[in-house]
C-alpha cells in the first residue's frame, strides 16, 4: 500500500511539472522566504531583498501573498512567520526534496565519491542561511540512526558542527562519551569545539571530556601536558573514536584565519591545498599536503574510525568537499542543494 501512494505522489509531481513547469521554482522561492524570516524575523522587506538577492518589488508581491495566505505577519517592526508559516516550512521542504528530484541526486553522490551514505538537503546555503540548521538537524537525525550506548563520538568545532548540536533533540546516552577532536581554535566562543561538545552532552545526557590547549600549541609544551589526566583521557579515547563529526573548510580561508604566514598559504596554494578538515590540508584528489601540527585526531585515527560525518555545503566548497570525501572512502556526506549539484556537474565532465 505505501508504495502505491509513494507511485501516485511521483506521477502527479511528474504531471504538476509538465502542466505548470515553474512550480518547483515557486515552492523553492517562497521557501526560501518564509526559512529566511523564520531566521532572520523580524526582519524588514528591504533586508529580506538584499539577503535572497531580490528586488524589493518582488519581495513586496510575496509579502502581500504570503500575507493573504496567513503565513506571515507585517508588524511596525518587521515581518514575522505566523504559528502556521513556521508549522509548514519542513513540509516544504519535503515537497522539495520530490520536486527537485534530490533522492536520485543523492544516490548519484554516493556512486561519484564513494560515499556511505549521502543526505542533501534542499537549498542554497550562500542563499539561505537557514539551511544550515536543515543541514544540523538532518545530521542529528542521522546521528541518532548510528549511535550507540557505549560509543565515543568526536566532534570538531565550527558553525556546521554548532548546528548540529543546536538541533539535537533531548536523548539518553548515560554511557556515551564525547569528546573534542580539536584543540581551541578562532575567537568565536559558540563554536569552538569544547563549548559544541558540552552542549551535544548535555542534549544527551552523556559523559564528556574537554580539552583546553590551543589549537597550535608547540609540540614540545603539548609533550610535557600529555601526561596531565584530564587532557590524557581526551587523547587515549582518541584512540577509540566510533563516530566522528566534522565540518570542511577551503584551505585559503582556513589559512588566513589561523592566521597562517602569506609565504605558508602560498606554498600551500602551490601545491594544490583546496581543502582542509580536522587540521589536515588536502587536495582535490584526497592526497594530504600538509600534515596538521595542530592538536587533535590524527589521520590514522581517522582512517580507523567506523562511522565519518562530514557535514559542509556551498557552492565554494565543493573542491574542498570532493577532496575530503576522497580522503578515504565510506564517509557520510551531509550537504545542501546547490553544492551538490555542482559536484554532479563537476565529476561528470
Amino acid at each position: 500500500m505505501a508504495d502505491n501512494h509513494l507511485e501516485i505522489s511521483r506521477k502527479l509531481v511528474d504531471l504538476q511539472r509538465l502542466v505548470v513547469p515553474e512550480i518547483s521554482a515557486l515552492i523553492e522561492l517562497r521557501y526560501d522566504i518564509l526559512s529566511t524570516i523564520k531566521s532572520e524575523g523580524p526582519v524588514g522587506r528591504r533586508n529580506l531583498a538584499y539577503t535572497l538577492d531580490m528586488s524589493e518589488r518582488q519581495i513586496r508581491n510575496e509579502i502581500e501573498f504570503l500575507q493573504e495566505q496567513k503565513l506571515i505577519d507585517v508588524e511596525r517592526q518587521g515581518v514575522i512567520l505566523t504559528e502556521l508559516g513556521d508549522s509548514i516550512i519542513e513540509d516544504m521542504k519535503s515537497m522539495l526534496y520530490t520536486y527537485n528530484g534530490i533522492e536520485q541526486l543523492e544516490s548519484t553522490l554516493c556512486k561519484l565519491l564513494n560515499l556511505n551514505k549521502a543526505i542533501v538537503c534542499p537549498g542554497n546555503i550562500d542563499k539561505n542561511y537557514q539551511v544550515i540548521n536543515f543541514m544540523g538537524k538532518s545530521a542529528a537525525d542521522y546521528l541518532m540512526t548510528v549511535l550507540k550506548y557505549q560509543d565515543v563520538l568526536a566532534l570538531t568545532g565550527g558553525v556546521s558542527t554548532a548546528a548540529v548540536a543546536d538541533q539535537m533533540k533531548d536523548a539518553l546516552y548515560p554511557d556515551l562519551y564525547i569528546i573534542p577532536a580539536r584543540g581551541g581554535i578562532g575567537k568565536s566562543h559558540a563554536t569552538q569545539a569544547n563549548n559544541v561538545v558540552a552542549e551535544m552532552a548535555l542534549k544527551l545526557h552523556a559523559k564528556y571530556e574537554l580539552l583546553h590547549l590551543p589549537d597550535n600549541i608547540d609540540i614540545h609544551l603539548l609533550d610535557a601536558l600529555k601526561d596531565y589526566p584530564e587532557i590524557k583521557r581526551v587523547f587515549d579515547k582518541m584512540e577509540h573514536i566510533d563516530v566522528f563529526i566534522f565540518g570542511v573548510g577551503r584551505a585559503d580561508v582556513l589559512s588566513e584565519w589561523r592566521n597562517v604566514s602569506l609565504e605558508e598559504r602560498q606554498a600551500l596554494i602551490e601545491a594544490g591545498a583546496v581543502g582542509e578538515a580536522f587540521g589536515y590540508y588536502f587536495d582535490y584528489n584526497g592526497h594530504i599536503v600538509k600534515p596538521s601540527s595542530t592538536i587533535g585526531v590524527d589521520i590514522d585515527d581517522y582512517k580507523n574510525i567506523p562511522e565519518k560525518i562530514a557535514i559542509a555545503g556551498g557552492e565554494g566548497k565543493v573542491d574542498a568537499i570532493i577532496g575530503v570525501c576522497r580522503l578515504q572512502s565510506g564517509v557520510t556526506l551531509i550537504t545542501d542543494e546547490s553544492a551538490a549539484k555542482k559536484i554532479v556537474r563537476e565529476l561528470n565532465k
